[in-house]
């Protein structure tokens, strides 16, 4: 089997850049948002919805294979273009400069906000041991008390306009490289259309902390004896 020349290697690896950041992290960030904009309907709602997921079969296994592994790989791959590249806005202040230039500074920003926010999440939920039944009652007070502060409420803020503008342009991004739009009218009407997108999920996000914020309740574990 040959070997890829440079060029070939360094194409390949844009092109897994770019697919891993729209499936599964830009899946996931969608559905993400989505779940958790349900604590505006209701908590009641927000926290059947945290059960379904803690009692799926095998969960630590799907979320090792298809949101941590590929989150990493992404991130590692994210960073090595970072610091490999060069930013010439000075010489070239054009928008869809400025564009990729914040896509790149946004990623280093949600790579950091994720530590902070599986940290304090993911972590404790693992070490504690709270699943199933149990995961609702426990990541919801943690969530109270992220939101009880505004600093706690800037981290997330920044977390979530950083999570979808990233997400937004490299959707842009992957349909420009993988050849799926094509020419300038199509690619700034897509640009309209994903800009409208990146909002929407923004809108969903800045809700959800809304909501936390101006409504912190506690739940019990819709299962007795689920919640210690």
């Amino acid at each position: 089997m040959p070997i890829p020349s440079q060029d070939r290697a360094h194409f390949l690896f844009l092109k897994l850049h770019s697919l891993t950041g729209i499936f599964p992290i830009g899946a996931f960030l969608v559905l993400h948002l989505s779940v958790n904009s349900l604590r505006t309907v209701g908590v009641w709602q927000y926290q059947l919805s945290i059960d379904l997921i803690n009692n799926l079969p095998f969960l630590i296994v799907i979320e090792t294979l298809f949101i941590y592994i590929p989150l990493l790989i992404h991130s590692l791959m994210g960073f090595y273009i970072i610091f490999s590249g060069k930013i010439n806005l000075r010489h070239y202040p054009y928008p869809r400069n400025w564009g990729y230039t914040l896509q790149r500074i946004t990623g280093a920003v949600v790579f950091f906000f994720l530590i902070y926010h599986m940290g304090t999440t993911v972590g404790p939920k693992l070490l504690y041991g709270k699943e199933q039944f149990e995961a609702a009652p426990f990541l919801i007070d943690i969530m109270n008390r992220e939101f009880s502060n505004w600093t706690g409420r800037f981290l997330y803020l920044v977390g979530i306009v950083s999570a979808t503008y990233h997400f937004c342009m490299g959707l842009w991004s992957f349909c420009v490289s993988w050849g799926i739009i094509i020419g300038p009218a199509a690619q700034r009407n897509a640009g309209i259309v994903f800009a409208l997108f990146g909002l929407a999920l923004t809108a969903l996000g800045v809700a959800t902390v809304a909501e936390f914020s101006l409504d912190p309740l506690p739940v019990d574990a819709t299962v007795e004896g689920g919640a210690s």
